[in-house]
């Protein structure tokens, strides 16, 4: 019963990042593009509690159907993918009733298994419904379900952070530089550089000038092999043998385009399923859309080279659709502007496509604030924006994870308050700062709880 209830949590984040497969990898000349429009169509609403058993068979089909192809066994996973479209089909039809008589006991939904498809039985679907505008439009303003819900820690840590890395330096700028691509580079905030070397965003950067850059950050979490990205600090640690070996800066998917919130970087556990040197990049029917309406030349497929937006080098991750991947767009790295991805810088992607072997593991978390406790005694708050809306109070986040972690007596409220009304994205001590202690007198030793000399 507990993993059944742990396995419908799961549905809204995977529910997510299936839709992202039609971002980042090629399409089926078959049936795969076409369960793509399907599972994008049905993500417009969120699932009801009624249907989350038949909305987690559509996502198991549809991963099998990933992997098969990913395989090369592409009438397998044609057979799959048919039956993802299929299930799709009945599973609006389902929500449509239920729209449409909420009061009514949900309408039994027709069962579909692999062996219907093999015997050849007839799998095309009927025109599925359009999508009801009442449920649209609150879909298109609900964020997806964050991590937190699936009874898993990918939203927030329970435990304090003992490590702190990064620096205060001085950084020389050279010919070409930008402040975003300076941010960029080290995974700062480009205006807050801007804001404490005292430049005008609006002037050009002139090559000698020395800036003061921030580089310090907790590391969220720490695992034995593998990978951590954190999407509000917009940042991926790599560890090994338990040590963190790099922390890069990565761009992430997009907060959302016309309302719609359907390119947010999904959260999750993975593992990297193949390395690819010089990939090609099939534009999926969502982003030709998006291309289309933006007034783009709509292309289907981009071929290696300068112009491929994939850069020269990718990991495919078990998150459908989900790469890291290198860029030709460095100034988009530490920045909220992907289809999904994780967008890497090409020096660095080449370094870390060279140091992770396939089957690596790895996760995807999501935590705006971040708790430290020195060794010594300090203790530490990053803040960093609510990018994706998923938390709906940053100080009481604040506040639980200093309770959670016994510290409420060591920090100074004053200085959480003031470190959550910045959001600074870089750790500051929040220590309460011990005061002195009176001089004990024959007048305040009562007070002071201890007895009075008499």
């Amino acid at each position: 019963m507990k993993k059944l209830q742990i396995r419908i949590l799961l549905l809204p984040v995977l529910f997510l990042a299936l839709f992202t497969a039609s971002v980042c990898g090629a399409n089926s000349p078959n049936y795969r593009s076409k369960a793509a429009d399907a599972i994008e169509q049905v993500q417009k609403n969120a699932p009801p509690d009624s249907l989350y058993g038949e909305f987690g068979s559509i996502l198991e089909t549809f991963s099998r159907a990933e992997e098969l192809f990913d395989q090369h066994k592409l009438d397998e996973a044609d057979k799959l993918f048919q039956m993802v479209i299929l299930k799709t089909s009945l599973y609006e039809k389902q929500f449509a009733a239920l729209q449409s008589r909420a009061s009514a006991a949900p309408v039994p939904l027709a069962k579909v298994t692999e062996r219907n498809v093999a015997a050849g039985s007839d799998t095309r679907p009927a025109e599925p419904p359009s999508t009801p505008p009442a449920a649209l439009s609150a879909a298109r303003n609900q964020p997806p379900a964050p991590a937190a819900a699936t009874g898993t820690d990918s939203d927030n840590a329970t435990a304090a952070s003992r490590v702190i890395i990064g620096k205060k330096r001085i950084y020389t700028v050279r010919k070409g530089d930008t402040l975003r691509l300076i941010g960029a580079k080290f995974g700062v905030n480009w205006r807050q550089v801007a804001q404490q070397n005292h430049l005008n965003p609006k002037k050009t950067l002139h090559p000698g000038k020395k800036l003061t850059i921030n580089t310090r950050r907790i590391v969220p979490k720490t695992v034995q092999e593998g990978i951590v990205i954190n999407i509000p600090d917009r940042t991926l640690y790599l560890f090994k043998n338990r040590k963190l070996q790099k922390a890069l800066p990565v761009g992430l998917g997009m907060t959302k385009w016309k309302d719609l919130l359907i390119w947010q970087t999904p959260t999750g556990k993975f593992r990297i399923l193949s390395k690819i040197k010089d990939p090609a990049w099939h534009v999926p029917a969502s982003i030709q859309r998006k291309m289309k309406e933006e007034g783009k030349e709509v292309k289907t497929i981009v071929p290696p080279g300068d112009d491929n937006p994939l850069g020269k080098f990718a990991l495919k991750t078990s998150l459908p659709g989900i790469l890291i991947h290198g860029t030709i767009f460095p100034e988009s790295v530490y920045t909220f502007s992907s289809h999904g991805c994780i967008r890497v810088l090409p020096g660095n992607m080449e370094d870390i496509f060279n140091a992770i072997p396939v089957n690596t593991s790895g996760e995807i978390i999501y935590q705006p604030v971040k708790f430290a406790l020195a060794e010594d005694g300090r203790v530490f708050l990053e803040v960093h924006r609510d990018v994706y809306d998923r938390h709906k109070n940053l100080q009481e986040l604040a506040k639980s994870l200093i309770i959670r972690n016994h510290a409420e007596s060591k920090v100074d409220w004053n200085k959480v308050n003031a470190s959550l009304r910045r959001k600074a994205g870089v750790p500051e001590e929040i220590t309460r700062t011990k005061q002195p202690q009176p001089i004990l007198t024959s007048e305040n030793r009562t007070t002071a709880g201890i007895p009075a000399i008499p």
